[in-house]
């Protein structure tokens, strides 16, 4: 994964700042209109009225919606929605953020889907993040119907099938299942010659599949381990620090943790540190900017994260959706493969 650029001109970031820049945030409650001006373009690049006029509005600035699952202290959310801004801003279209007042509640986020409804003229089309999907999976149905315009899910897959989506939308992201198991490959090259060891994997209730994938792996692979899964850390960094320091207390050594984001890695982290552990592992999840410079350090238990590249989902969401608005045949599921970043890829 690239480093991350500088803000420029993109959404608020998590705490209450706003990323600096040449563009304008105006926050109304929960929805924020991201809107960049600039108007000199180099050589080749499409001005924002023939960008425009390919996304057939006629020239008139015309936004997309993205409605997302979290935010607060969602630092490789807070990266994803930066993204999606600056490649919709190059085809001339301003971004509408849609935040929940509750991280991954379903009803705050049907609240959401039911504004987009009310105001969907203004829209060419949008993005979801999706939550609790099985309990928000006939209101996702609902919505794509009502709303008739494309759609982009990303991030998590909401309907599973290509055959289970509906005809106007799609689905752009990596797998949970993908992400687990090469965490897990990471951890059975690590673990390949101890006795009995002991993993603690750190996770929300959100992408449940990302623990259950690696511990089946290293079930399957890795002779006499033993796994304590702690599935209520909610992607905090705070909830992380005190699961690792609850498993610790009793004296129990660790030969591994896993975490589900690299928020909670680092939380995990912390701990290790503070109860003196240095022969633990840590492998995170998402691939920060803060993550990725600790591991190229080497003077971390954090060793490895599993990379979503947000550059890469933002510039394939919208090229999807792009190609739905257009009414080009589009795949209903365009899966990502992860990468693993990890200090012995590094001179």
């Amino acid at each position: 994964m690239s480093s991350a650029d500088p803000p420029d001109g993109g959404p608020p970031v998590p705490g209450g700042q706003h990323a600096a820049g040449s563009g304008t945030v105006v926050q109304a409650g929960r929805d924020v209109l991201v809107s960049v001006h600039q108007h000199v373009h180099p050589p080749g690049r499409p001005t924002r009225l023939a960008a425009a006029q390919r996304w057939g509005d006629g020239g008139r600035a015309r936004q997309a919606f993205l409605v997302t699952s979290a935010f607060e202290q969602k630092y490789w959310l807070a990266e994803l929605v930066q993204r999606v801004h600056r490649t919709l801003d190059r085809a001339g279209v301003d971004l509408v953020l849609k935040l929940p007042d509750r991280d991954y509640d379903a009803a705050a986020q049907a609240h959401l889907l039911r504004r987009v409804l009310a105001s969907g003229h203004d829209y060419v089309g949008g993005i979801v993040t999706a939550t609790e999907v099985d309990r928000l999976r006939p209101d996702l149905t609902e919505f794509c119907h009502d709303l008739g315009l494309p759609v982009v899910f990303a991030d998590v897959d909401p309907f599973g099938p290509a055959h289970a989506y509906p005809p106007n939308a799609a689905f752009v992201g990596y797998l949970d299942g993908d992400i687990g198991a090469l965490a897990a490959r990471r951890l059975v090259a690590h673990l390949a010659h101890r006795t009995r060891p002991r993993v603690l994997i750190v996770a929300s209730r959100e992408h449940p599949d990302r623990q259950n994938r690696c511990a089946r792996i290293l079930r399957e692979e890795v002779p006499g381990v033993v796994i304590t899964v702690v599935d209520d850390c909610a992607f905090r960094r705070s909830r992380a620090y005190e699961a690792v320091r609850v498993h610790l207390r009793d004296g129990t050594a660790l030969d591994a943790v896993f975490c589900t984001n690299d928020e909670m890695a680092l939380g995990a982290v912390d701990a290790l540190r503070t109860a003196c552990s240095p022969d633990t592992i840590v492998v995170g999840v998402d691939g920060t900017l803060e993550a990725r410079d600790l591991i190229d350090s080497r003077t971390s238990p954090l060793t490895a994260t599993v990379v979503q590249d947000a550059h890469r989902l933002a510039e394939c969401v919208v090229h999807v959706l792009e190609r739905m608005r257009e009414h080009r045949e589009t795949p209903q599921r365009t899966v990502l493969d992860p990468e693993l970043y990890q200090a012995s890829c590094r001179p």
